[in-house]
């Protein structure tokens, strides 16, 4: 509660924030002057006493009609620069919260605080998304991941009842994209590597094949992707590899996809000689007519 002083003799309710931004109604005008109700503001004129009381016992010295004498036994005062501004408001706000310059008098007068602009008091979380609750092959077909392109040994060719060699190299590995028009990250992982010889015979691996070299071994010695041609002849072989993927949609998790991913491979034209032994001047790769070519 604030009383008005001088002779406005009514009593305002203001709030803090009503009192810092000027919406406290002191007297009923719409507004609240603070200027105008500051003590000490010379444009206020001091209160005036309606009931002065008169001196019962005049002192010498107190006459209005004499001069004033200084006390010699009484020093005197220096007027204070910095008067006490007195207690501060209960509520906070009004007259009494501000000195001539517009600064906070005590630590009573606080300033009110807007709320940062456009700031959102309660953040509400992101509506979940509709991912189907199964994801298959054709879902994630645009991340297929690249054909494999096989090494054929030796040189590329095979020989006629020895055994030629298959190498590849197959990794997991991870495709980024959009799925559902949400952000994916599609992981691919090989499962079944299934090689076909082009002469009806096919083998399969679970993973990745190695040279001859690779594996420590001499040339046209069986391994794991060998094989055999029983004729001559122009063969074409593939790689095929089936992966399993899963679908990591971030926040909203991973889901695994049903089903196999199939790369299918190009195919390389593997070229099947005979093997035997003559005395030829040229041989079947200078002269591809020559004997036992």
């Amino acid at each position: 509660m604030v009383a008005s002083p001088g002779d406005l003799g009514e009593i305002a309710t203001c709030t803090q924030q009503d009192a810092a931004t000027g919406l406290c109604d002191g007297n009923n005008e719409g507004d609240l002057d603070l200027e105008e109700f500051r003590p000490g503001n010379p444009g206020n004129p001091a209160p005036q006493n309606p009931n002065p009381n008169p001196n019962p016992n005049p002192q010498p010295g107190n006459n209005p009609g004499q001069p004033q004498k200084p006390n010699p036994g009484t020093p005197q005062q220096p007027a204070n620069p910095n008067p006490d501004p007195g207690p501060a408001n209960p509520d906070g706000g009004g007259w009494l919260c501000e000195d001539p310059g517009g600064g906070l008098l005590n630590g009573g007068c606080l300033t009110p605080e807007d709320p940062e602009e456009g700031a959102d008091p309660d953040p509400q979380e992101p509506e979940r998304p509709v991912i189907p609750p199964e994801i298959d092959q054709r879902d994630v077909a645009s991340f297929a991941p690249q054909a494999t392109s096989p090494t054929i040994e030796p040189f590329g060719v095979a020989i006629k009842n020895a055994p030629m060699n298959v190498a590849f190299s197959v990794e997991p590995h991870t495709v980024g994209g959009s799925l559902f028009e949400l952000p994916v990250n599609v992981t691919f992982t090989p499962d079944i590597i299934t090689i076909d010889y082009g002469d009806g015979t096919q083998a399969q691996v679970s993973g990745s094949a190695a040279t001859w070299d690779g594996l420590g071994q001499q040339q046209l010695t069986p391994t794991g992707t060998s094989h055999t041609y029983g004729e001559r002849g122009t063969v074409t072989v593939t790689v095929d590899v089936a992966y399993v993927a899963t679908v990591d949609f971030g926040p909203w998790g991973v889901y695994p996809v049903s089903g196999h991913i199939v790369s299918y491979g190009s195919g390389t034209d593997v070229q099947v000689y005979e093997k035997q032994s003559y005395l030829v001047e040229r041989t079947c790769r200078e002269d591809p007519q020559g004997p036992g070519c």
